[in-house]
């Protein structure tokens, strides 16, 4: 019998998630590694004879078909690890790891497929070349070079072994975050323990205690089990009075993974050694360098200029923002100084009595199944994109997990351009935490198959929204509302990119701070009056939003904003400074570093167990090492764009505006340089003015 995940990387079929088995995995690993070691071989022999020709299609082509097995049985074992967590899953993982990731770097540092790739690019024939095959032809031989095809054995041996050393240990980070969030468990017995919470919040908390085994909890009598999952935090830190809870439940959640049996003290240390010592091989000077080799900013300097820039147009502001809260919490009974766990809860009271609103109430008319009707019409009015329902065409890891595929409207025949899968819904101690897309198969027109003259896009959409309680429906946060359409804005991408090369398609093959910028860029529409008018409809009543309260969600965004960028300025600003200039032999712990930046970013003094590199998975795991910057450089560029939105006057002009931006931003990012595919669309280069205008800081000096 055929292993199905072999059979399905051979046929170009989508994944077998739901038949799949854990013992399946490391079988198929291992024939696709033998398989690729032949290919490799093979192509190494062709091109290292004497009589070789050089052409796109003798080595690109072939490499292309060469990589893509692995690669996609590879990220289907990722993708499972974070979706559906388990010891038998991750020790699968953890036995395979490290020949896939020999494979891959044997293919990388390889000097014969190397110097043909830099033949090719000096022949007259690169001349011919599309701009998207020098691109690509130009970014690989930067990868390799990034990989360490120019290191001598010795070196090379050295850079090798931290790779993998790296690759256990950001397992290892993210495996103590995901167990020590699961650790967690405060049981409530008191209902007066939670006052302030709304029922949303109690009916939350009790199925929690139900699935612990308290059998006969409810959300009136209890008992209420709270935990570190983002849903049950955020809702402790805005809405409960019981001010030693929100402590509690602060304390436990910013020190999370920092501590034994779920430490990541000593991994975050190793992590930044390592990193330090493998660029240092590579010739450059800190690992901040080594990041931005690939991204836009133009040198560590540039993005400390910005950071600085920032601060200091929003820093005065965020003081006055904070003394204000000051004024309320003491007019309102809190007689102590502002702690970090008191901040949510007076700004929720003090926004509801300025705009007389609350998260609760908005939440009504966020129903999630009309959130994503409503954004699937968005997508159909702005972009041409038909998204209909495939439920049941396709295996999935969990039933929850729904199916879809995209249609090109204006094409003839309405051609499938993209599938993808969605899963909604949190699930504790399995699924990590946080919002992402995960990429299945890139657009290739190489790697067409007999049902599709171009292999389209196949992705995973991932949320960890709250699931349904009880009979009724799941109702989004405005903040959910914009990350769904963060997300998503990743997603269109990936489906509507124009690229015909699998590397150039994915999000991987765009600079960071680019491909950050198109889901800001979506998520921008939540404040666009007709987006909410077809994304609400109020559970009871179905009305959608009325202008009166989108009024007020308009004003909101500049409520407390000045506060909320310095804590992103502070991430990006630890993030730099770790990989640019700490120095373990100094004395200090990445803990004394990270604690003397918090004066210069905080009005309200942070606690003694704000541990955030131990769990912010983005700096350590994710792909924003020295690059947590990108979050603010992005939105720079997502806020302009969307500004010409705001400039276009008619119905007809805002859907060619979108079309526009479907064709130039998701269309030709990973094709073209990124600033320029930003003149395409916009006609000129970026500027902070719309950006400054969000945040409320007009008027103050530009930042770029």
């Amino acid at each position: 019998m055929i292993n199905p995940l072999t059979r399905c990387v051979q046929d170009y079929a989508l994944p077998p998630f739901g038949s799949m088995r854990v013992e399946d995995i490391a079988p198929a690993l291992r024939t696709a590694i033998d398989e690729m070691t032949l290919d490799v071989n093979s192509i190494e022999d062709d091109l290292a004879d004497p009589d070789a020709e050089f052409t796109w299609e003798s080595v690109m082509d072939r490499l292309e078909i060469i990589d893509d097995p692995l690669e996609r049985l590879w990220q289907v074992v990722i993708h499972l690890t974070k979706v559906m967590s388990s010891p038998d899953l991750r020790a699968a993982r953890a036995e395979m790891e490290e020949s896939v990731l020999k494979m891959q770097t044997r293919r990388a540092q390889s000097t014969i497929i190397f110097e043909a790739m830099m033949t090719l690019k000096a022949s007259a024939a690169y001349t011919d070349f599309s701009v998207e095959q020098k691109r690509v032809l130009d970014r690989e031989i930067q990868r390799a070079t990034l990989r360490g095809v120019h290191l001598a054995d010795g070196a090379r041996d050295r850079f090798n072994a931290i790779e993998l050393r790296l690759t256990t240990l950001a397992s290892e980070y993210s495996n103590n975050v995901l167990h020590a969030i699961k650790d967690y468990s405060l049981v409530i017995h008191d209902r007066t323990e939670l006052d302030g919470l709304p029922d949303s919040a109690l009916s939350l908390f009790a199925q929690n205690a139900v699935t612990a085994g308290f059998s006969e909890a409810t959300a009136a009598t209890g008992p209420w089990k709270l935990s570190l999952e983002t849903p049950v935090t955020s809702r402790v830190q805005k809405y409960c009075s019981n001010r030693a809870l929100r402590q509690e439940i602060y304390c436990a959640s910013m020190a999370k993974a920092s501590t034994p049996p779920h430490d990541n003290t000593t991994v975050v240390e190793e992590i930044l050694q390592l990193r330090q010592e493998k660029a240092r091989l590579l010739g450059f000077t800190s690992y901040a360098e080594f990041s931005l080799a690939t991204k836009m900013a133009p040198s560590v300097a540039a993005v400390y200029d910005m950071i600085e820039s920032l601060r200091n147009q929003s820093y005065h502001k965020s003081v006055v923002e904070v003394e204000k809260l000051q004024a309320y919490a003491t007019a309102h009974g809190q007689m102590e100084p502002l702690a970090p766990w008191d901040v949510p809860f007076w700004s929720e009271r003090l926004q509801k009595e300025q705009l007389d609103f609350d998260e609760e109430t908005i939440k009504q008319y966020f129903p999630l199944q009309r959130v994503l009707q409503g954004m699937f019409e968005w997508v159909k009015r702005l972009f041409g994109i038909q998204i209909e329902a495939a439920d049941g065409d396709e295996e999935t890891w969990h039933s929850d997990v729904r199916f879809f595929r995209m249609r090109a409207l204006d094409q003839p025949g309405t051609p499938v351009v993209a599938q993808f899968y969605l899963d909604l819904f949190s699930r504790p101690g399995e699924k990590k935490h946080g919002s992402w897309i995960e990429i299945i198969a890139g657009r290739s027109k190489m790697l067409r198959t007999e049902k599709f003259p171009v292999r389209v896009p196949v992705f995973c959409l991932v949320w960890n929204q709250t699931p349904p309680v009880g009979d009724g429906p799941s109702l989004m946060t405005f903040m959910e509302v914009k990350s769904l359409f963060h997300i998503f804005g990743y997603g269109l991408r990936t489906a509507l990119t124009s690229a015909n090369c699998t590397s150039a398609s994915l999000i991987t093959g765009v600079e960071w701070e680019a491909a950050e910028g198109v889901g800001k860029f979506a998520a921008h529409f939540c404040f666009n009056r007709e987006t909410i008018q077809i994304i609400s409809s109020h559970v009871d009543t179905g009305k959608p939003l009325p202008n009166a309260i989108f009024d007020k969600l308009v004003q909101a965004k500049r409520f407390m904003a000045a506060t909320t960028l310095q804590l992103q300025l502070y991430y990006a600003a630890v993030d730099m400074h770790l990989y640019d200039q700490y120095d373990p032999a100094s004395g200090d712990t990445i803990l004394d570093v990270q604690h003397r930046f918090g004066p210069r970013f905080f009005a309200i003094p942070r606690a003694p167990e704000d541990r955030f590199p131990c769990w912010l998975y983005q700096i350590f795991t994710g792909s924003y090492a020295a690059g947590y910057y990108c979050y603010r450089w992005s939105d720079l560029i997502a806020s302009d764009a969307y500004s010409a939105f705001e400039e276009a006057e008619t119905e007809q002009a805002w859907a060619a505006t979108g079309r526009r931006y479907r064709d130039t931003m998701y269309g030709l990012l990973g094709i073209h340089d990124p600033n320029q595919v930003f003149e395409m669309f916009r006609g000129r280069k970026p500027n902070d003015n719309a950006y400054l205008k969000y945040y409320g800081l007009e008027g103050t000096p530009s930042s770029m």
